[in-house]
């Protein structure tokens, strides 16, 4: 269900090893060189369509999805658990692993220390209940629920960290503006949105997702900085939002998506003290935690031939997959 099947995954190792020096002038005939086919825009249209959680027990760890979140089990067996929000949007998939599996990033890490995914994002109603009915379950705030302003909208945020196995998710609550037309109606939690990383250069990273991938910006700023200080939900001390910025990027593979998008941010705090710990190494799928996004493709070949010919090493060990620079897992996924 998850996994390419060996006879595709064996056939693009055979392609990958095919080089060219020049087109012929007669493409078709038998003595021409194989010319690698390749795609002039993004690497993909669609939103990644899985999500990918280490766990130490499945069962447990989906109790905010399944029983606050209203998500529902569309498969499980002793090692993956499926679930999805009424059918809709992206799944998350569940892997459980060994006790003695590392943490991708641990419940204590902050958003200076860089590396792997640092949440799910959704959107979600009555954050504070939520806030409450979770604490039970083993998920506590990063912060207090914080209030933020982005475009029009006025927002309640929360990361809400799972003590056990350092897995984070992000609710958004719109306050004033209605939600987009075309995203799925929920009662608490919707469906995956954004996934965030945590940049060591906000700059590298966007480049690697808007020039090697090809996707679309929704929004890239300036350092942004407090003008007074404020209780944020990236969990940055109150007194020091004021002289440590942070700069943000989003992207998504075509413009205008509501769903499938990815966010990058930089936390600017070396001058500061706020020198973090790089979590790249751990975010694999042998650890715990959020790692792994997944996106089906069609035209395998012609993306794997994109990704290398812009300078992205593609692996072929475990299906397909390549690295973001902080070290996030982006997976390839070809259904017969």
């Amino acid at each position: 269900m998850f996994h390419l099947k060996k006879g595709i995954t064996a056939g693009l190792m055979t392609l990958a090893a095919c080089t060219t020096s020049q087109t012929p002038e007669d493409p078709a005939s038998p003595t021409a060189p194989y010319v690698a086919e390749t795609l002039d825009g993004p690497i993909v249209t669609q939103s990644w369509d899985q999500v990918r959680i280490g766990t130490y027990n499945n069962v447990e760890f989906a109790r905010l999805f399944t029983e606050i979140g209203g998500y529902t089990t569309i498969y499980a067996d002793p090692a993956v658990m499926v679930l999805k929000q009424n059918g809709q949007g992206a799944q998350i998939v569940l892997e459980e692993m060994p006790l003695n599996a590392l943490q991708a990033r641990p419940a204590d890490a902050t958003s200076w220390d860089t590396g792997c995914y640092w949440s799910l994002m959704m959107r979600a109603k009555d954050v504070p209940a939520i806030v409450r009915d979770a604490e039970s379950l083993g998920w506590l705030p990063k912060t207090p629920v914080a209030y933020l302003e982005f475009g029009p909208s006025k927002l309640n945020v929360v990361v809400l960290t799972h003590q056990e196995t350092g897995a984070q998710v992000q609710l958004y609550e719109r306050l004033t503006t209605p939600l987009p037309e075309d995203y799925p109606e929920f009662e608490r939690f919707g469906v995956p949105f954004n996934i965030m990383q945590m940049a060591r250069d906000r700059d590298a990273t966007y480049r690697f997702f808007t020039e090697q991938l090809g996707f679309a910006t929704f929004y890239n700023g300036e350092p942004y900085l407090s003008e007074e200080p404020e209780l944020m939900p990236l969990g940055i001390p109150v007194e020091l939002t004021t002289t440590v910025p942070y700069r943000a990027s989003i992207v998504s593979p075509v413009g205008g998506m509501e769903t499938g998008r990815f966010e990058m941010i930089e936390v600017m705090g070396d001058e500061a003290g706020l020198v973090g710990r790089d979590f790249s190494a751990t975010c694999n799928k042998m650890s715990v935690g959020l790692t792994e996004v997944t996106y089906k493709v069609e035209h395998t070949r012609k993306v794997v031939n994109t990704l290398r010919a812009r300078g992205v090493t593609v692996s072929a060990s475990d299906g397909l997959s390549f690295k973001a620079p902080d070290g996030a897992n982006i997976r390839l996924r070809h259904d017969d």
